[in-house]
């Protein structure tokens, strides 16, 4: 079988060469790609933002793009190698500032990484625990709530070093998942405790003493590598706001992401057309299943220039926040 793209209405198509089993005529593609995936290296302060930019253009737009950053030395275009000198910077705020984008073509979606570790703790611990006991902390945002007073408060009550060594500890837990591991987190669940100088704050983290005797059971099932990475839940949050948007399902091309690719075979579980259609979740995070996504591949950006595109929008996206958390007045220092 062979495929062929063009445009109609200023979006990407994908066109199959006939069959039975072929997509229909026009099916709208979405690209996609990342930027700054620590891998386990969740808590890096210098690296404190991860990004994942999606984008809708067709060959032209992408052409006239990519334009604004061509460089005689380069390929392709980089956002990682036009940050390093002050002419690719220039260029860089050249493509972002073009009238060409707009929300219905471009979406980007950070992820801070530090607050991300606490809502996976939050997950992964107290909800399981309240959860046993008939509490629905998702219903009135009540891991939100949690996650913001764990951010705020328990440093302060806490200690500083004792709190991040608190994450870090949790993250090898998860990423290991030994003996070994599971004994450093509760140590350091007891220390983040006895160092507590609030009665009431000192409460909330009787969760995590009280979760060493069935962490086992919490962990069974989580993906090691994978289950706390933030590009799985970015890419599901693009999904859901892509098929708010197009009236048909599209097909998903990425760039090559090693989490995205590992969790396909869930992706496609909640593509399955045979599942009965419903809508979960709470307030401004619900969401229907199955998910309406024609295909997910990965692919390359010198296949797709459509990928460098959304390698820059991801880049540019990411390099920004990173200097607005560190207190940064300029994105271009």
């Amino acid at each position: 079988m062979s495929y062929s793209f063009s445009c109609f209405n200023g979006r990407c198509y994908f066109f199959s060469d006939g069959g039975l089993n072929d997509y229909p005529m026009t099916t709208p593609i979405i690209f996609f790609d990342e930027s700054h995936n620590t891998g386990s290296h969740l808590l890096d302060a210098n690296q404190p933002i991860f990004t994942l930019a999606s984008v809708d253009y067709n060959p032209d737009e992408c052409s006239e793009l990519l334009h604004l950053v061509s460089s005689h030395q380069a390929s392709e275009a980089k956002f990682s190698s036009l940050q390093s000198s002050e002419a690719g910077r220039r260029k860089i705020l050249d493509f972002v500032n073009s009238q060409m984008h707009s929300e219905k073509c471009v979406k980007t979606m950070i992820v801070h990484k530090r607050f991300n570790v606490i809502t996976q703790l939050v997950d992964s611990i107290e909800e399981t625990l309240m959860r046993r006991d008939g509490i629905d902390i998702y219903k009135n945002s009540g891991n939100i709530v949690l996650a913001n007073l764990h951010w705020y408060l328990t440093p302060h009550f806490c200690g500083e070093q004792q709190f991040d060594d608190f994450l870090a500890s949790f993250v090898e837990m998860v990423r290991n998942q030994s003996s070994e591991f599971k004994s450093k987190f509760f140590n350091s669940a007891k220390v983040l405790y006895d160092n507590c100088t609030d009665e009431k704050h000192k409460s909330m983290l009787a969760h995590y003493i009280y979760a060493e005797r069935v962490i086992d059971d919490i962990l069974n099932g989580i993906d090691k590598k994978y289950a706390i990475d933030p590009a799985i839940s970015l890419f599901f949050c693009h999904l859901t706001e892509w098929e708010k948007q197009l009236d048909e399902a599209p097909i998903i091309i990425y760039d090559e992401s090693k989490p995205i690719t590992a969790s396909q075979p869930i992706f496609m579980k909640m593509m399955d057309s045979s599942i009965p259609p419903e809508e979960v979740g709470y307030g401004q995070r619900k969401f229907t299943v199955p998910l309406k996504v024609k295909e997910f591949r990965s692919g390359n950006s010198r296949q797709y220039p459509a990928l460098q595109v959304a390698d820059l929008m991801a880049g540019a996206t990411r390099y920004y926040y990173s200097a607005f958390f560190r207190n940064k007045n300029s994105i271009c220092e």
